[in-house]
């Protein structure tokens, strides 16, 4: 236990925000000390979150996915290292980090042993979805650590941080790291398509490199908004939530372009898919309903934005989809205020209709 003085002490902030007693802090400090030490129960819930969500990653189950989430304790050492960091309290802050480095490098591991043990090389839509983070994430990460330090600093809602947890998943980002790390160039889509063709460039290495960016964001964007939160409810001195938000925003920066990319990305495949289905209900002869969207993909080569589409259509409309290309392409480049550059494969399909009635005087319907 720690002396007196070196408790954290509310202190007000903006205007007349909620002090906080002596006893407050001393209970908030004891419950977030506790939850923040690199212990072996730590250790263990944390390592049996790992397996879980390495193996839900593998056999790419969300139910089992979300179980992990709920039982990593990763994110009461983040919460605490934030807490720390208003409140001055050095022993808090260096117990808080070893658990969050030790507990980083745990389920890396345990996801690489898991993915080599099992033998699996497909990479299914579980696993996809935590490699290519935008911004999107970083606000999702904002808000969950604000409600992550309020539920800890409020006993009557603690229970929200299963939610938060679910929200801002921790554990299943790192699982991908040591899955794409024990991949390497052996990985193959559920669909059988090469990584290339999303987003990952072809190996393990960079799917990888992709989910620690998303970690990496989800931890950046907790630690700023709970040292914000904490320190608007009266801990701590009021000038160093503020002084460490804006360090971390700062750390942020190097992150933040390349998920605006990202985000920019997202928002030209939205925008292709909606545009087809506006062209298809106002049938503007430019592509028809028998024609499918398998596939969009958008991405920056060499400054040009490339967005690459893969149509169903009926065989005998071939001829139709190559000529409206060009007046789709350029819709999409109006829109966006930019010339882009449009690639389109398309994959012929014959549809064959058959009804089978069953025979006899009885099938025949009463009129």
């Amino acid at each position: 236990m720690q002396n007196q003085d070196d408790m954290p002490t509310a202190t007000p902030v903006l205007g007349n925000p909620p002090r906080r007693s002596s006893k407050d802090s001393q209970l908030l400090f004891e419950q977030i000390e506790t939850s923040s030490i690199p212990s072996l129960n730590f250790y263990f819930m944390l390592g049996m979150a790992a397996a879980i969500a390495s193996f839900g990653l593998l056999s790419n189950s969300a139910p089992a996915i979300i179980g992990a989430m709920i039982v990593a304790p990763l994110m009461s050492p983040i919460v605490g290292f934030s807490f720390a960091a208003i409140s001055g309290i050095h022993r808090l802050a260096l117990r808080s980090m070893v658990s969050i480095l030790t507990g980083m490098v745990l389920v890396v591991a345990i996801a690489f042993v898991c993915t080599l043990a099992v033998g699996l090389r497909v990479v299914g839509s579980e696993i996809v979805a935590r490699t290519a983070p935008s911004t999107l994430d970083l606000f999702i990460a904002l808000s969950s650590g604000a409600v992550a330090a309020f539920a800890h600093s409020r006993i009557g809602i603690a229970n929200s941080i299963a939610g938060v947890a679910i929200a801002v998943a921790l554990v299943p980002p790192l699982s991908v790291v040591g899955i794409g790390l024990a991949l390497g160039e052996n990985a193959v889509s559920a669909q059988a398509i090469a990584l290339s063709d999303l987003h990952h460039q072809g190996n393990g290495m960079t799917m990888a490199g992709g989910a620690f960016l998303l970690f990496v964001t989800n931890i950046l964007g907790i630690l700023a908004s709970a040292i914000l939160v904490f320190g608007l409810q009266g801990y701590g001195n009021w000038r160093k939530p503020f002084a460490a938000a804006v360090v971390l925003m700062l750390g942020s920066f190097f992150v933040v372009d390349r998920l605006d990319r990202r985000l920019e990305i997202i928002f030209v495949e939205d925008l292709v898919k909606r545009f087809y289905v506006k062209t298809i209900d106002e049938e503007r002869g430019i592509v028809t309903e028998d024609s499918y969207i398998w596939q969009v993909r958008g991405e920056r080569v060499d400054g040009a934005l490339v967005v690459s589409v893969v149509l169903l259509g009926l065989r005998e409309n071939l001829g139709s989809l190559e000529a409206s290309a060009e007046t789709f392409r350029k819709m999409i480049s109006t829109e966006l205020g930019e010339e882009i550059v449009l690639t389109l494969e398309i994959i012929p399909i014959d549809v064959v209709h058959h009804e089978a009635r069953p025979s006899g005087p009885s099938a025949t319907p009463e009129r």
